[in-house]
């Protein structure tokens, strides 16, 4: 060992350890704090309810992070990832919604016997199969129909479960041939059950339960658009529009999209 060394090492020894405390206490986070998981889920909630999708995001995962069998944390982490994907576009919007879709498995392992995982993983398990091809959406329509009606069985005033259910009818029920004969191939034949009467009715069920969700009344309206029910969907656009948009992160975003769609209905 060199002279120069030696000095160094003894010079070091007689360093007060306090004195090194104030170059320290950046890297230790200083008099900062971890957040609680409460804590994080209520910035996540003020973030959500500001439309902050992203900001919601890290907070939710922030809460995660310090509990990962939170099942709240898990749902809400993967609804605000599922509807950040409705921003985005290509590979990042694809990467949001496997996300989506992996928290909420997460939380249905934790939490198998309430309503909340099962209605995540059927939303984010929908958005997911948009990126899909007929044959593997038509396999995640099964799953989607399963976590739905686990959802419904644990909590039967869930409107958004309904809401699901009713997609899911309208989906099935107006498959053209291709898919029909995709689903004999992959389900062994097309789902039974599915109608649009069906869907009318779960829309209905939601619409009852959740009056004041936005996007029920929208996607309800397109699909008495799709059956040549014009006033009626003219009826649910325009209950859409006056709505406070307070339901969800998006609703701004199915509000904009019910103004446009009541342009080009016919009267």
């Amino acid at each position: 060992m060199s002279r120069l060394m030696r000095v160094r090492r003894h010079l070091r020894r007689l360093v007060p350890a306090v004195l090194l405390l104030p170059l320290l206490a950046p890297w230790a986070g200083g008099n900062a704090r971890a957040r609680t998981v409460e804590e994080s889920l209520a910035e996540g909630e003020r973030a959500y309810a500001a439309a902050n999708l992203e900001g919601a995001r890290r907070a939710y995962a922030e809460a995660v992070q310090a509990s990962p069998g939170d099942a709240v944390a898990l749902c809400r982490l993967s609804r605000v990832e599922s509807e950040l994907g409705e921003t985005q576009k290509g590979d990042l919007q694809e990467h949001t919604w496997a996300d989506a879709v992996s928290h909420a498995r997460d939380a249905v392992r934790v939490a198998p016997e309430t309503a909340e995982p099962h209605i995540a993983l059927a939303v984010a398990l929908g958005r997911q199969a948009l990126h899909e091809g007929p044959r593997t959406r038509l396999a995640l329509s099964k799953e989607i129909k399963s976590e739905a009606d686990l959802a419904l069985q644990h909590d039967p005033n869930m409107g958004r479960a309904w809401h699901v259910l009713a997609m899911w009818n309208f989906k099935i029920a107006s498959l053209n041939a291709f898919d029909r004969m995709m689903a004999n191939s992959v389900l062994g034949g097309v789902p039974k059950g599915a109608s649009i009467a069906n869907a009318d009715q779960a829309f209905q069920k939601a619409i009852t339960l959740e009056p004041d969700y936005v996007n029920h009344h929208v996607e309800y309206a397109k699909v008495l658009k799709d059956q040549k029910r014009n006033a009626d969907a003219r009826h649910e656009l325009e209950k859409a529009v006056a709505l406070p948009a307070t339901s969800s992160a998006l609703d701004a975003r199915y509000q904009q999209e019910a103004r446009e769609l009541l342009e080009k209905l016919p009267h």
